[in-house]
């Protein structure tokens, strides 16, 4: 399947927020309005991709640099009936090549997010923890790492 990467702009919010709520399990923290992603995330600074299929958003993805040398991904989403097909393994493998000389890369998932944890495993992450309440929301997260070994 051939996916698009293209710059999320305001005018996506509205398509990010409905991707956000087709996702009603404890194991995603999803934005919960409008002005939360404009805001928030799309004018922070944030490198926010739209994952294109035939020109349709099906998913997004997004970083932040914190300094120089460390990234934090905030969000890796692909709509339920675009999953298992292969587009989040595209993605982080997008935003692994982005982010090459980039010293430590982080993100967060929810423990009982299997397919999630197997997808970052696959691709170097490694569990540095756990923080319980992560969100406030009474859920734990696993805190997830990616070095670079020189």
């Amino acid at each position: 399947m051939k996916i698009k990467f293209r710059k999320a702009t305001d005018k996506d919010a509205a398509n990010i927020l409905l991707m956000e709520k087709s996702f009603s399990s404890k194991t995603y923290h999803a934005y919960t309005n409008i002005d939360e992603i404009t805001s928030n995330y799309l004018r922070k600074g944030n490198a926010f991709l739209i994952l294109d299929v035939k020109d349709n958003p099906v998913g997004f993805i997004s970083y932040e640099m914190r300094g120089t040398s460390q990234a934090y991904i905030n969000d890796l989403t692909v709509m339920y009936e675009y999953q298992n097909k292969g587009i989040g393994s595209k993605a982080i493998g997008f935003m692994m090549e982005r982010l090459k000389d980039t010293k430590r890369i982080e993100l967060v998932t929810h423990p009982k997010n299997i397919p999630a944890v197997k997808l970052y495993l696959k691709f170097g992450f490694e569990i540095e923890g756990w923080k319980d309440n992560y969100y406030g929301d009474g859920e734990p997260r696993l805190i997830l790492v990616k070095s670079k070994v020189k």
